[in-house]
């Protein structure tokens, strides 16, 4: 067996990310008497993904991000209103509720786990993830999860993986693949931690081939083939 362990990314792999926000930040600004439409989500969802990417590299920290993407979003859309800390944890809490497959990932998944051990590694909030994890069933498919906010490292950090690695089953580098939709955190993650590494790019986004990744798939059944 060629590969006989999985390291999985969650959001944006397994779950569908812009449809779990999209809830829950109309959920939360609704709560609030705030108005939602599409435009304030887009404002959101690239104010969020630009401050995840400087989480990554250790630019702001968790606690910053939290607060800072509805502090950046009230400039942006609601201009004078003052509860940013009572908007973004009200968002974390619907968040936590949201818990939508992609498309086939959870079909893929119970194939998956009959040939894989598959472990998620994520640098979702704790609050959120576990409560996503156990709504949707996801600990049915998986051995483990190592969630960075339960750590004192975070992906694309080698000692991220030093840690995963040290609590996995399989001790042989060679056997375990990282899947994930991110460059620069699940593939430089993999890279910087000696292992094989899939994007998932369902869209062709990414310019192939590229010096992060060994493969790429557009679908998770796909991994089927690699055993």
């Amino acid at each position: 067996m060629r590969y006989t362990t999985l390291l999985m990314d969650v959001d944006d792999t397994i779950f569908d990310f812009p449809a779990c926000e999209y809830r829950a930040l109309q959920a939360a600004l609704t709560n609030y008497g705030l108005p939602f439409d599409d435009t304030v989500h887009d404002s959101f969802s690239r104010i969020n993904a630009a401050l995840w990417k400087k989480f990554e590299i250790n630019q702001i920290t968790r606690a910053e991000l939290r607060i800072r993407r509805f502090t950046e979003l009230i400039e942006q859309c609601f201009s004078g209103y003052s509860r940013a800390e009572a908007l973004a944890n009200e968002y974390v809490a619907r968040l936590g509720e949201q818990a939508i497959y992609i498309d086939g990932a959870q079909e893929a998944l119970q194939r998956l786990c009959q040939v894989y051990d598959i472990y998620i590694i994520t640098n979702g909030l704790k609050t959120v993830q576990r409560g996503r994890f156990q709504r949707s069933g996801l600990y049915a498919y998986i051995k483990d999860c190592f969630i960075s906010d339960e750590m004192s490292v975070q992906k694309p950090m080698k000692a991220y993986f030093d840690v995963v690695l040290s609590h996995i089953a399989e001790h042989d580098t060679d056997k375990i693949l990282v899947v994930g939709d991110s460059l620069t955190s699940d593939m430089q993650g993999g890279r910087n931690a000696g292992l094989d590494t899939c994007l998932y790019d369902p869209q062709h986004k990414t310019d192939w081939p590229h010096p992060l990744c060994d493969y790429r798939i557009e679908r998770l059944a796909q991994l089927l083939d690699f055993t």
